[in-house]
């Protein structure tokens, strides 16, 4: 009787919240429901995080409407600390990259002790900035939490499945805008970033139409196509649904409208090319035509693809539509302006970093400001941290300090992934290889044309520490055994005997 007289009344104030969904609803709900699940959530947390840690569900009934790979990143790091506390079990040895990961915290961490704090606007701080610095430590937790226990063999293949596929999930937002206002309720699940960029393209016809998040759908499915089966047995022609899938995963990256992700996916596959050894086959000069085959119709027929192709295109010498050309050339000088200005500020925050935290009032006049033609637009840009640079994204908030951290992660990273690909299981060979062609490939990237280390610390770090958890570790390679030396198992039935 007690349990009904709990669950009736509480069953009857969640249908009327559900009826009348706003925010607060919606926090209510969501509150309920994670209590509920709780003992689950417990259960079953490393495999939650690994498949929530690239996609768009964020925690729409928490304040700051945080992504959900966060919450699980601390829960399954403070249940691993539970597991070591009670001798269950330990976290994963990773000597190599857990020195410059716990550097790298110490920097962020002393860096917003200088400079103000940590900012966190939802819960009232007087300046803003904060989420930065929650997304950057995150991660880190989030490393600590995947090494938390290993993935068994058997079950490293579904664990890597999903940790990409979940990547398709970030095409809901724009899904959602596009089917209407009867799906706007998924927006309570997914964050609403790319569809304002698709809204605004609506209102403006002068921007070309970009569906942003088709971007990491593209890189999630051909990331999970080249750990499952490699480059080679990728274009299997008697497996007809790998090209198919090697085509679907092209194709939305190019209509994704970014120019970043087709040299991101172009560079991956270069990397991935060379790190399985193909260009000492035959199989070179099969690339090549095929290269050729696909680049032809692109030379000829790019102008008359949808303007978001075109405009990912446009960094080729192609033939696409004067406007698009003009929109993507207006983007890289703005980019290439806002550099200039950033570049000589360095100096001045080289030993103690910016930081992230921003004053309200200075964000809200700058904005004010370069709307009505005042200042560049990229004066707002800078304020907020938002360089749209991989090196400016770590020397101005964190300094030398934390450019040598963020190298030094980088550095013990490949040597990490390679130690793995190198001496690790075969079964996980393919996994292992692609593991480190996906890490070089976004550390070039990162450098070379676009980054942001508060939102892709976690794409460094989560592949790392997957590939811990997957190989148990880091491989070592095994000693030789000296001529004529004894085995131990015989000696010591020789003594015993």
């Amino acid at each position: 009787m007690a349990a009904y007289a709990v669950a009736i009344p509480l069953a009857l104030i969640l249908g009327y919240l559900i009826a009348t969904p706003d925010m607060a609803s919606a926090a209510v709900v969501g509150m309920v429901l994670f209590f509920l699940a709780l003992p689950l959530l417990i259960q079953w947390n490393h495999g939650l995080l690994i498949f929530f840690w690239n996609s768009a569900f964020i925690a729409g009934f928490l304040p700051g409407q945080l992504q959900i790979w966060t919450i699980f990143a601390m829960l399954t790091f403070v249940m691993g600390m539970v597991h070591r506390v009670m001798g269950h079990r330990s976290f994963l040895r990773a000597p190599e990259l857990t020195k410059p990961i716990l550097f790298l915290a110490a920097v962020v961490v002393l860096t917003a002790k200088i400079q103000g704090g940590v900012g966190l606007r939802v819960l009232g701080s007087g300046s803003f900035g904060g989420k930065n610095y929650f997304y950057v430590l995150s991660a880190i937790i989030g490393y600590f939490a995947l090494t938390s226990q290993s993935v068994s063999i058997l079950k490293s293949t579904r664990a890597v499945k999903w940790f990409f596929l979940s990547g398709l999930s970030q095409g809901l937002s724009n899904l959602a805008y596009t089917l209407g206002p009867a799906f706007y309720f998924i927006f309570f699940f997914v964050s609403t970033a790319s569809a304002e960029g698709q809204a605004a393209a609506d209102w403006r016809p002068d921007l070309v139409k970009r569906l942003a998040s088709l971007a990491p759908c593209a890189t999630g499915l051909l990331g999970f196509c080249l750990a499952r089966w490699g480059l080679r047995g990728l274009l299997a022609w008697n497996k007809p649904w790998r090209p198919l899938l090697f085509i679907a995963a092209l194709t939305t990256a190019l209509f994704s409208g970014f120019r970043s992700e087709i040299l991101l996916l172009g560079v991956l596959l270069v990397v991935q090319f060379i790190i399985e050894g193909l260009w000492k086959t035959a199989v070179l000069p099969a690339f090549a035509f095929l290269g050729v085959l696909c680049l032809i119709p692109m030379l000829l027929f790019a102008n008359k693809t949808p303007g978001a192709v075109q405009r990912a295109l446009a960094f080729l010498p192609v033939r696409i539509d004067p406007q698009v050309r003009y929109e993507a050339t207006a983007s890289s000088e703005w980019r290439i302006e806002m550099w200039r200005e950033v570049w000589p500020q360095v100096p001045k925050y080289l030993l103690i970093g910016k930081g992230y935290a921003i004053d309200p009032l200075d964000l809200y006049l700058t904005s004010e400001a370069a709307r009505m033609g005042i200042i560049s637009t990229y004066e707002a840009s800078i304020l907020a941290g938002d360089y749209h640079n991989g090196p400016l994204s770590v020397l101005m908030p964190f300094g030398l300090f934390g450019a040598i951290a963020f190298l030094w992660v980088l550095g013990a990273g490949i040597k990490v992934l390679n130690c793995n690909r190198r001496y690790g299981d075969p079964r996980l060979k393919s996994i292992n290889d692609f593991f480190l062609s996906f890490f070089l490939a976004q550390s070039l990237v990162f450098f070379f044309v676009f980054g942001a280390l508060n939102s892709q610390l976690s794409v460094f770090l989560g592949i790392l520490g997957l590939s811990v958890s997957l190989n148990g570790g880091v491989c070592r390679k095994k000693a030789l055994a000296r001529p004529g030396a004894v085995e131990p198992s015989l000696a010591t039935s020789f003594a015993m005997g």
